[in-house]
């Protein structure tokens, strides 16, 4: 998902850095960022961060996050075991806080708070336990909430951008952000509200696509536009021409993310996971002593259990019954109230187109 954009921008990239006068290119970050460990390196020297494409230190922490994935959802979503990671993320907090604060320097405490990978897994933590407040809640509260959610979230993320120039160093990473981005993400969640029907237009949702590979795909071309212009000599030196240069570069930035997304992340994603896909209904046919291909070992239909929201369960039972290749058969169990099996001959001629 992550990976065939980075590769590309790191492959941009690294001419550019070759030859950057300001910052020299220190090799020994190349093969750390083409394995996305440069936010795993557990010291700020040297700041293999800091080289190559600077903004995919972000997604070498949700690749850290992947790996965690399985281990934090069966915790957080169990009854008696969600205090688990709390108890593990604190104690954490605490160690790091008490390393910090004894002799290290500023950058240190900026790399280890805002860019240290496992010091950011309380954003991902929080982002669980929303998911578990979302799935488990009723659809009614949060539409009643939608609105009052969204623009509270708003604000919230406004004041801690403004203020997070003034705050103590422990602040320095994604923590003054949390409160706003939960409740703006829980609002927007509901599907309610006029900032949910702006963001549904179909050419925002055509950008919104492309976002990733925007956020990617920046540094490489305004590097090398400054390099070019550093190297004809030219200069801006006038507010007009500040902002044609901005509008342009925008729109250059915004075109070239776009060709990038559908040309080739999209597609790359598609054909890796159809591969993925294939070799996985292979190894499953082979566990099948008796089956000749590989269909008879894939599993007709995929059912998704909510527990406690009636809603969802109701809306992904109709969505699933409406599909050609599910068993009607099931659904007119998880239907009926006793839990009784209604007689196969009605419900195949029910079935039946």
């Amino acid at each position: 998902k992550i990976y065939p954009v980075h590769f590309l921008t790191l492959l941009l990239v690294l001419p550019i850095a070759s030859f950057s006068p300001h910052l020299p290119l220190d090799w020994r970050a190349v093969p750390v960022h083409l394995l996305l460990l440069q936010c795993f390196w557990p010291s700020s020297t040297p700041p293999f961060a800091k080289h190559l494409n600077v903004p995919s230190w972000s997604i070498s922490c949700e690749w850290f996050f992947y790996l965690l994935a399985p281990v934090v959802m069966f915790l957080v979503f169990g009854k008696s075991r969600r205090w688990v990671p709390v108890v593990v993320a604190v104690g954490y907090a605490c160690g790091l806080g008490f390393f910090l604060w004894h002799g290290q320097s500023d950058d240190a405490r900026f790399y280890f708070v805002s860019w240290f990978a496992p010091s950011r897994f309380v954003d991902f933590l929080v982002g669980i336990f929303l998911a578990r407040v979302f799935l488990m809640s009723s659809g009614q509260k949060l539409v009643g909430i939608s609105g009052p959610a969204q623009a509270t979230g708003i604000v919230l993320l406004i004041v801690a951008a403004v203020c997070r120039q003034y705050a103590a160093w422990p602040l320095w990473g994604g923590l003054p952000y949390v409160p706003g981005a939960v409740l703006l993400v829980l609002g927007l969640a509901s599907g309610r509200g006029s900032f949910v029907a702006h963001l549904s237009r179909p050419w925002l949702k055509r950008l919104g696509t492309a976002t990733f590979s925007l956020y990617l795909i920046h540094v490489p071309v305004l590097r090398a536009v400054r390099g070019v212009c550093l190297h004809l000599g030219w200069e801006v030196r006038s507010w007009p021409a500040s902002w044609a240069v901005v509008i342009a570069l925008f729109v250059v930035l915004q075109i070239a993310a776009l060709l990038v997304c559908y040309r080739y992340e999209l597609p790359l994603q598609k054909s890796l996971r159809r591969l993925l896909v294939q070799r996985s209904g292979v190894a499953r046919g082979a566990l099948q002593p008796h089956s000749r291909t590989t269909e008879y070992a894939m599993p007709r239909s995929l059912f998704l259990a909510a527990r406690n929201n009636p809603e969802l369960a109701r809306d992904l039972q109709a969505e699933f019954a409406t599909e050609p290749g599910v068993d009607r058969r099931l659904v007119e169990r998880r239907r009926n109230p006793v839990g009784v099996m209604p007689d196969r001959r009605r419900a195949a001629r029910r079935a039946r187109p």
